[in-house]
């Protein structure tokens, strides 16, 4: 039953996942603020608007609905209701239901909802909790303990009478597979039992789930009273009706049993909700019921104020003395404590949570209870102690012996007894004491607001008055990034503390924020709002001590809500960033012979890291999962609500863990692809999907494991292995026909600027105390150096961890210069080293989705052999290796590269003209002396990207094979339309992972009035000025300012679509991360077109370099990713435009993500060459008809300018206007231009200009302006 009510969970949190990214309910009206506030605040979700704090309430607890109750679940009003839950459901929600008021609560909708005239009236929905239905809104309830017997009361008004199961009633439960309800329906009253979705349709008085009345005339004119007994010690449940209130008909009178069994249902073992319902069902309309009263009465004798002494402990540590041993045990009526689930409060087992250490001190503080573990079987809980109502002092003691990983806080009845306790070698644990009072019949204890939090003991006693004279101690810790002092960026992180110092306990631990009223800490929180704040900390003992901090003050300054940049992080770094892959056996498989060895362990989760390395705030508006019967998102970030939206300061990130939980597949082994969609604020690419690639599992070993095939494709490679389940008649004699496999029995590192990587995918051999290693081993050397060994229970698993970790995966790097083979086990790489010389490893070619080679990646998929198991479907052990190549033949890939050079730079051309040039596209591959060669290249397509590709041109292009070392000729074209320096790319595809092949497109466009001509070309992170491919730079010595790196390329290799590598080697870059680097370089005023000539040397993955670059205040680039646009050392070229007006170009580079890279700087202008003698500048404008006013020499003296106009309207007339910076006027002149809409005019001054920036408008007749500055030194 226990696991009934995991799986039930399961598939309720995976629903609310997919509920939560409905769109709030629009409101208007006087209500709005208060529906709008709910709609982003559902602290208790899923059963509550309410703080978790305050659902529970005291028996007896009754409503009469006359007047609203502060503080509890509103109507359509805004009016309290004085309920507190509504219950969630699991089922699809009807659409003629509409949407929910919350969406984290999505049972609710206040709409339906309204107290008036004393009474409650409640719009019937036409969801309903029967069978498989689920789908029932509005059971609004209240928690209740059940145990001892509990009585529920309601009266219903004038209760419809129809046939359709319309109904109304209460309604008593765990959720809504197993519950109770007292329906009134057609005039009869039933009580109905269902448990796992089952309740029994059997007519007449042998049906185990029912007990109801027959037809009672002239119900539906009565007010009706309803009663429901629960009854935890016979476990069982009756059902009542009156008519005058007094006189009570049992429902099941007419039955051999009056009562229905709660056996087996937990129904009586633990807390559950008990409320009131209504629905129409099957009716064609809503029908409204009216409530009069509602109440729960315990009719239980409660037990006397105990002392209690509770160690938390496996079951096979002894038991301290004096204690009483909690070894994680869910919590029962008849132990009276245990641990239930955070949110429904259901029973819940945390055995596998308990944890023993060793060492000296108190035993008491040996043991620990990890209250908010998840992994390996772990699951978070709160425990619960029963006890009657009353105040009591209660100690408690949190943290580990040896472990230093947590952030403990422990809640007491929600007051936080510890907070903010990180232990260290010296401080390992924490006591402390509070004083609570339990109206509930329970005492609760939580670990909300920490991470990983370690209970070791409680101890429980009635509050009796102590002497303390002695006032507690209060502190708060901000976390955020610092602006300033004091001073943080977009938001901060609240931490606050509170402690008993006499001996009386803690009762009252409050904050105020900006001088408003106190409320109570409950866990650390967020503050966003930008401004000055402040925040005073009070706490109060049990004697009425009190301290109150001084204001801690601090300012928040806001991000923009623009430029966020979104980077995702597969946090297991296989297969890619956009691809997470899972494992699960849905029989917890394990061996009982020889030994009994553990269970297996599930990769089941895998958490993807949301950063952001933009310049402004990243939000995250919605997770939305494809299938969510197979997945759910667990949490985001601390929050296991994930709650939508989640906000992503500048410079951090958001970890999302996903949860692989498949419905069970009923064979062997299934394949799962969905997918994880991202929106998002991202100012490039808003929205992102992820793959989600799950292998479901039915047993573990033999032929219940996946086939090596299956593995290869969940993780979205293309490799053939070319067999199933194992490589039939071959049995490792020979390498396999129509796959990706090759024969290579040594291997050599292929590119020595990197090292060689070697991941586990996969694990199935026998489980789960057998580990495997890889090793390498020098050709003619018995040495085999260990490259890692995974851990042993994750033998049926893909990407097992480490030996010794339960986080750290099977990966890593080594170096080696020299040939060298591989060894799993007793298999080596080279086969004559194998038993009867077989192949023990089959080496295959890694190919993307697509079916093209990933240069120098493959696969080692291993068998053992020589043993009475050696099956031969080598998928024992699968690992994935980078930056290898055979040791002698092909490579097996060829590389497509062009000729003469790898860039076309086209000679100056005049618009209007065409000029060509005949690229020549090479296949590089090789044919070898020993035999063999690399393989053919197919072309496929071709396409011309970049700033200006609409000016660069190919003719119609079919695809073509090139052989080894063939050529082909393609003619590409520069057709310029406007002045200016141009720069394009053109991109080849072919059957390469390598591909594109990039070819950089670099033109000069004049006309007859205007040249581009260099101003100054800028070499960066050198010393010395040098010619680089025959063109000179000078050195950047005297321009760099800020924090300045002159850094180099590590190992020096080549730089890939450029001809002039030296370029690219060196760069600038900052002596530290995050740092500004700016340029500063005389220029005269002007404006200006600026290449800059990047290359990432270092990074292989984006988002590891962003930075933006600014001239002046002019942004030109934000958020910058060289790595996500090329690819790693490859030369990328970038054309922005500046405008100078003081007479210095000021670059400024902000890095967003670790340090600028500038590897060079073009400077370039464009010369209007009409001026005769003048010095004059151009407007850069691509469209010929725009109306231009050019001012000549620019820079004046400030006697006189020449003006020239061009593409006005014919004989059009207008004014000038010469006006300062500070909007003086200086000169009025009158202006008229020929049939042409052109004219030249002279202005005289008749008072020299001083020195400044002067602004020339031209406003024609029809009132539209154009204007130009004027320069005056």
């Amino acid at each position: 039953m226990k696991k009934f009510y995991q799986q039930s969970l399961l598939k309720v949190v995976a629903l609310l996942m997919l509920l939560v990214q409905l769109p709030n309910a629009v409101f208007a009206g006087k209500n709005a603020a208060v529906f709008k506030e709910l709609s982003q605040v559902a602290p208790c979700s899923p059963v509550s608007t309410l703080d978790c704090s305050d659902i529970n309430v005291a028996l007896p607890y009754t409503l009469d609905f006359s007047t609203a109750v502060a503080n509890t679940i509103v109507d359509d009003n805004g009016a309290g209701t004085g309920f507190t839950t509504v219950n969630t459901f699991s089922g699809t929600r009807l659409a003629v239901d509409g949407q929910p008021t919350v969406a984290t609560v999505p049972g609710y909708d206040a709409s339906k909802i309204t107290l008036t005239g004393g009474r409650l009236q409640l719009v019937a929905a036409k969801g309903i909790d029967y069978l498989t239905n689920n789908n029932q809104i509005n059971v609004l309830g209240v928690p209740v303990a059940s145990k001892g017997k509990v009585q529920i009361d309601t009266k219903v008004i004038n209760p419809y009478y129809g046939g359709q199961s319309q109904q109304v009633g209460l309604w008593y439960g765990l959720n809504d597979k197993t519950f109770i309800k007292l329906t009134i329906a057609g005039n009869k009253v039933e009580l109905r039992r269902e448990i796992n979705d089952v309740s029994s349709n059997t007519t007449g008085t042998s049906n185990p789930d029912q007990r109801i009345t027959p037809l009672i005339n002239g119900l539906n004119n009565q007010t009706v009273t309803l009663r429901i007994l629960i009854d935890s010690v016979t476990n069982s449940a009756e059902g009542f009706y009156a008519l005058d209130g007094e006189n009570f008909t049992n429902v099941g009178a007419s039955y051999p049993s009056t009562t229905l069994s709660l056996g087996s249902t937990d129904l009586t073992t633990g807390s559950v909700y008990a409320g009131i319902y209504a629905s129409y069902r099957n009716g064609s309309s809503p029908i409204t019921y009216t409530f009069d009263d509602f109440g729960i009465t315990s009719l239980a004798v409660a037990p006397a104020p105990t002392t209690a002494n509770i160690n938390f402990q496996p079951s096979s540590s002894a038991v301290p003395a004096g204690y009483t041993a909690d070894t994680g045990l869910p919590y029962s009526e008849a132990r009276q404590f245990g641990w239930v689930h955070p949110t429904t409060k259901a029973p819940l087992d945390l055995t596998a949570n308990m944890r023993a250490r060793t060492g000296s001190g108190d035993a008491r503080q040996l043991t620990i209870v990890q209250m908010q573990a998840n992994t390996n079987g772990q699951v978070p809980g709160t425990w619960e102690y029963a006890i009657a109502n009353g105040t009591y002092r209660v100690t408690v003691s949190a943290g580990d012996n040896g472990y230093y990983d947590s952030n403990h806080q422990v809640n007491v009845e929600g007051l936080p007894a510890i907070a903010d306790f990180v232990g260290t070698a010296s401080t390992k644990f924490r006591t402390s004491t509070a004083v609570v009072t339990v109206s509930d019949g329970k005492l609760t204890v939580d670990a909300s607001g920490g991470t990983n939090t370690k209970l070791n003991y409680i101890t429980i006693s009635p509050a009796t008055a102590i002497t303390d004279n002695t006032a507690p101690t209060v502190g708060a810790r901000f976390v955020g990034t610092l602006k300033s002092a004091n001073t943080y960026d977009d938001e901060v992180q609240v931490v606050l503390t509170a402690a008993d110092a006499g001996g009386s306990g803690l009762a009252s631990f409050q904050y105020s924020i900006n001088g408003g009223a106190y409320a109570n800490y409950k866990a650390p929180f967020t503050l966003r709002t930008p401004g000055n704040h402040n925040i005073r900390v009070r706490a109060t003992d049990a004697n009425g001590n009190q301290t109150t901090s001084d204001p801690y003050n601090f300012s928040i300054v806001a991000q923009s809500t623009s430029g966020g940049y979104m980077v995702l992080k597969n946090m297991d770094n296989f297969p890619s960033n956009d691809r997470l892959v899972f494992s699960f056996i849905q029989e917890p498989w394990r061996r009982l012979t020889p030994d009994t060895t553990p269970y297996n362990a599930n990769h089941d989760r895998v958490k993807l890291r949301i950063n952001n390395k933009g310049t402004g705030r990243l939000t995250v508006s919605n997770l939305t999962l494809s299938n969510p019967a197979a997945w759910k998102i667990v949490s985001v970030g601390s929050d296991a609500t994930a709650a939508m939206p989640v906000n992503i300061a500048a410079g951090s990130y958001s970890e999302v863990t996903v949860q692989f939980i498949p419905p069970n597949a009923d064979n062997r082994v299934k394949i799962f692809t969905d997918t994880l969609k991202i929106t998002s604020t991202d100012s490039i690419s808003p929205l992102k999907n992820v793959i989600l690639s799950g292998i479901w599992q039915k047993a573990g070993e033999s032929t219940n494991e996946p086939y090596a095939q299956q593995l290869v494709n969940a993780f979205g490679f293309g490799t053939v292995i070319g067999y199933g389940h194992n490589d039939g008649n071959n049995r490792g004699t020979t390498r396999v026909s129509n796959s990706s496999e090759i024969n290579a029995n040594y291997f050599r590192r292929a590119d020595p600027s990197k090292p060689i990587t070697v991941i586990q995918v996969a694990a199935y051999h026998g489980c789960c105390s057998t580990v495997e290693s890889i090793r390498y081993f020098t050709k003619g050397s018995s040495s085999n150096p260990n490259i890692f060994t995974h851990n042993p229970l994750d033998g049926q698993s893909i990407l097992p961890r480490l030996i010794g970790s339960s986080t750290n995966l099977a990966q890593n790097t080594f170096n080696h210069d020299g040939i060298f083979g591989f060894r799993v086990g007793n298999s080596s790489s080279d086969r004559t080293q194998n038993y009867n010389g077989l192949i023990g490893m089959r080496v295959l070619k890694a190919l993307d989705e697509a079916g093209n080679v990933i240069p120098n990646a493959y696969f080692l998929n291993c068998d053992i052999l020589g043993t009475s198991f050696t099956n031969y479907d080598y998928q024992d052990n699968i690992y994935y290796v980078e930056n290898i190549r055979p040791d002698s033949g092909s490579v097996g890939y060829s590389e497509l590269v062009a000729m003469p050079t790898k860039t076309i730079n086209y000679a100056p051309a005049m618009t209007g003209t065409t000029t060509s040039y005949t690229l020549t596209i090479k296949n590089n591959g090789q044919t070898y002396p020993s035999g063999g060669n690399d393989p053919a290249i197919q072309l496929r397509s071709v396409r011309i990207e970049g700033q200006n590709a609409s000016e660069f041109s190919i003719p119609s292009f079919t695809g073509s094979t090139l052989a080894v070392q063939a050529t082909r000729n393609l003619t590409v074209r520069f057709s310029p339309t406007s002045a200016g320096i141009k720069n394009a790319v053109l991109l080849i595809n072919y059957n390469s992972a390598m591909a594109p092949l990039r070819v950089p497109l670099y033109g000069i466009a004049n006309t007859n009035t205007a040249t581009v001509t260099a101003v100054k070309r800028i070499k960066g992170g050198v010393n010395v000025s040098a010619n680089y491919g025959g063109v000179p730079y000078e050195n950047d010595s005297q321009y760099r300012k800020g924090s300045i790196k002159l850094d180099v390329q590590t190992p020096i290799t080549t730089v890939a679509a450029t001809d002039v590598d030296s370029l690219y080697k060196t760069y600038l870059s900052a002596a530290a991360d995050l740092a500004e680097t700016r340029y500063e370089i005389p220029l005269a005023n002007g404006q200006y077109q600026l290449r800059f000539h990047f290359v990432e040397n270092y990074w292989t993955a984006p988002g590891s370099r962003v930075f933006k670059i600014t001239a002046g205040t002019q942004e030109l680039v934000n958020n910058l990713d060289i790595i996500s646009e090329v690819p790693y050392r490859t030369a990328m070229v970038k054309d922005y435009t500046a405008t100078v007006t003081n007479g210095t170009l000021i670059l400024k580079f902000n890095p967003t993500a670790n340090r600028v890279a500038v590897a060079a700087l073009e400077i370039y202008r464009v010369q209007n060459n009409s001026l005769l003698g003048n010095n004059g500048i151009d407007l850069i404008s691509s469209d010929p008809l725009v109306q231009t006013l050019l001012a000549y020499p620019n820079p004046g003296t400030g006697s006189n300018v020449n003006l020239k106009l061009s593409n006005f309207a014919k004989q059009e007339k207008g004014t000038l206007v010469v006006t300062d910076s500070f909007g003086k006027q200086w000169l009025t002149q009158n202006y008229s231009v020929d049939d042409q809409g052109a004219g030249s005019l002279n202005m005289n001054f008749p008072t020299k200009l001083p020195r400044g920036i002067y602004v020339i408008n031209a406003q024609t007749q029809t009132g539209k302006k154009v204007y130009t500055k004027l320069i005056v030194e």
